[in-house]
């Protein structure tokens, strides 16, 4: 189906009517009730799911921020609707810090299915958990490769947790800049991308390590939900992924001050910087057995 960029705006743009309808419907709004509903609706402004467009002349950036449940049904829907994601250059998607047991996670099952023309997608990000958030943001288990397999024009990616091994099975042969958030698992992230042959523009690597050590004091019981081994990061540094880049930044890496200055040495031309920025541990549970929270006390 042919759709023109007009007519791709004017869909989008249609929606954020609907997602306003669906608040009130789940707020179940009386009829004249609506006026006081809307003022107090409009104090948290942060709370309503909402849905911006901007034409950048000739392909349309789109940002969804809200809920993971009402309103994203029907925004997938759209999205997937012959004609509407061909003219998207710039996909984001982000939320308040709510959710479900400690966990906001996106399904994109429905998008998949769908199985909608991303070919003009440059980038594609999912808003990465902040430290202090109660909720971790993720991707349902197993989506993201079939997901990113209809994004082949990637250039930046941006996604809440470590993509799954097929991942990696992916042609992109334009994506340049991967950053990856953290939780518990790795997903074997670092051995899999050291072994990487469909990413030859690749020039800078944003990994989150698990937060696994930051929250837990009993052992992982497998690799990929336990911090990456040094082992793993050498093998990267050695391999011609990390010889083709720029760059590499680690987060939350359980490693040595000796082990980083290893690595550095490997690749003393690569741009390599250093972050801590580990998960909130409630005061709360600091002297719960299961819950370390020394690292959050560098000051003593």
């Amino acid at each position: 189906m042919s759709l023109s960029l007009e007519s791709a705006l004017a869909e989008l743009c249609g929606l954020q009517a609907t997602l306003n309808q669906l608040a009130a419907e789940a707020q179940e709004v009386e009829e004249g009730d609506e006026v006081e509903w809307l003022a107090q609706r409009l104090l948290e402004p942060d709370h309503c799911t909402r849905l911006s467009v901007a034409n950048l002349g000739g392909a349309l950036a789109v940002d969804y921020r809200g809920s993971e449940y009402e309103g994203w049904g029907e925004f997938l829907d759209l999205l997937g609707q012959p004609g509407i994601a061909r003219h998207i250059v710039q996909l984001r998607v982000s939320g308040p810090d709510e959710g479900t047991n400690g966990l906001k996670e996106w399904d994109f099952a429905s998008l998949i299915a769908a199985r909608p023309d991303f070919s003009g997608l440059r980038a594609f990000q999912l808003a990465i958990s902040d430290p202090g958030d109660h909720n971790q943001a993720r991707v349902a288990e197993d989506q993201l490769p079939a997901l990113i397999e209809r994004m082949p024009a990637l250039r930046t990616l941006e996604l809440p947790q470590a993509p799954e091994p097929g991942f990696f099975a992916l042609d992109l042969p334009q994506l340049k800049c991967i950053r990856t958030g953290g939780d518990w698992r790795t997903r074997g992230f670092i051995g899999h991308l050291a072994e990487a042959t469909r990413l030859p523009a690749l020039g800078f690597v944003d990994f989150t390590d698990s937060s696994a050590p930051f929250l837990s004091l009993n052992p992982a019981e497998t690799p990929e939900w336990d911090s990456t081994s040094f082992a793993d990061y050498a093998r990267l540094f050695r391999s011609p992924v990390l010889e083709r880049a720029w760059g590499i930044r680690l987060r939350n890496a359980r490693l040595t001050e000796s082990e980083y200055h290893a690595l550095a040495a490997i690749r003393p031309k690569c741009q390599f910087s250093v972050v801590i920025e580990p998960p909130h541990v409630y005061v709360s549970h600091w002297e719960s057995t299961n819950f370390p929270y020394r690292h959050l006390l560098p000051f003593g």
